[in-house]
């Protein structure tokens, strides 16, 4: 028989993987503030591809970057991804109680490192592991009936903000709100990191509207235990929260607020009360019609930002604050493809 034909029998009988997908994605923004332009852009190249045996594998790289990439394979078995991946991607995952502080040493980003991670699911337990330069951590949440318990721990020394590992449930010496501890016995120019008993565990509970959670830090003194309740009255939705002190010293903390909707309008009052006994309120308001949003507050800062498709049109005003820095006005566009 032909060898050709043969090894054209052969090959027809194989599984064929589907072609894999490549997607382009990025943006360019353009900002101006204060006589000042600035541009910032992204460009990431994304391949999906479908293989034989059913599992999912994808790459991704920031090609401006060039040190963004991550590839991952999916399938019955879980995920695995390698490369660079979230800091905080099994540690925190354990967190259901919310009890410690975000991984990047500040409350408004997160960072990424270069490491190699897992996440599986067995009925209702989760379970994650990653394993880092210096450091590895995991964690496993179980759920049933409403209730879920997580725990996560990690191990490793205390490490610089530069390191490769970027510090577990960051903690600053004057930080001393609900959810994380004061840590003082840290050396100049580090965050308070991975250490070997840095443990965290929690549970939480729905009874309908009501949400109390419960968890422990290894770092705080004590456990820490939040309710939270809420409700809607017509047009009005309520809002209700307490928590217990994480320290003998510190206070417990407490909020209350009321959101009001009427034709695209809401109104947001907030009343709340820190750990540090301070009290603080705040009222905003935010309008949507059509592609335009609208927001305000009473520290005078605004915004109005414009959905024009694959391009966005904002224009904002900071909050003004004697103590830090004056208000400032800003206008972006920014287009993503």
């Amino acid at each position: 028989m032909n060898k050709t034909i043969i090894a054209l029998a052969i090959t027809a009988a194989l599984p064929v993987a589907a072609q894999a997908d490549a997607t382009i994605s990025g943006s360019v923004s353009v900002k101006y503030v204060s006589g000042a332009v600035t541009n910032t852009e992204a460009l990431a190249i994304t391949s999906t591809e479908v293989l034989a045996n059913g599992m999912t594998a994808t790459a991704s790289m920031n090609v401006l970057t060039g040190a963004s990439g991550k590839a991952s394979l999916a399938g019955d078995f879980g995920t695995i991804t390698a490369g660079s991946i979230d800091d905080d991607a099994a540690f925190q995952a354990g967190d259901v109680a919310g009890v410690v502080g975000d991984s990047s040493g500040t409350t408004t980003t997160n960072t990424s490192t270069t490491g190699l991670h897992y996440a599986g699911t067995v009925a209702d337990l989760a379970f994650q592991v990653q394993r880092n330069a210096t450091t590895t951590q995991a964690s496993a949440t179980y759920d049933f009936n409403g209730l879920t318990i997580g725990a996560g721990w990690a191990d490793g020394a205390a490490t610089t903000a530069s390191a490769a590992v970027v510090a577990l449930a960051a903690i600053t010496a004057s930080d001393t709100v609900v959810g994380r501890t004061a840590v003082a016995a840290v050396a100049a120019g580090t965050t308070a990191g991975v250490t070997a008993d840095m443990t965290v565990v929690g549970a939480s509970y729905a009874f309908g509207d009501l949400v109390v959670k419960v968890g422990k830090s290894s770092l705080a003194d004590r456990a820490v235990g939040t309710a939270t309740y809420t409700t809607t009255l017509d047009a009005i939705t309520l809002t209700a929260s307490a928590s217990s002190a994480t320290t003998a010293t510190a206070s417990a903390a407490s909020s209350l607020s009321a959101a009001y909707t009427l034709d695209g309008i809401t109104l947001t009052a907030k009343s709340a009360k820190a750990a540090t006994g301070v009290n603080s309120s705040s009222l905003t308001a935010s309008y949507v019609s059509g592609d335009l949003t609208v927001t305000a507050n009473n520290n005078s800062a605004f915004s109005a930002a414009l959905d024009l498709g694959n391009a966005d049109l904002t224009l904002a005003r900071s909050a003004s604050n004697a103590t830090t820095a004056p208000s400032t006005t800003s206008v972006t566009y920014k287009v993503a493809f």
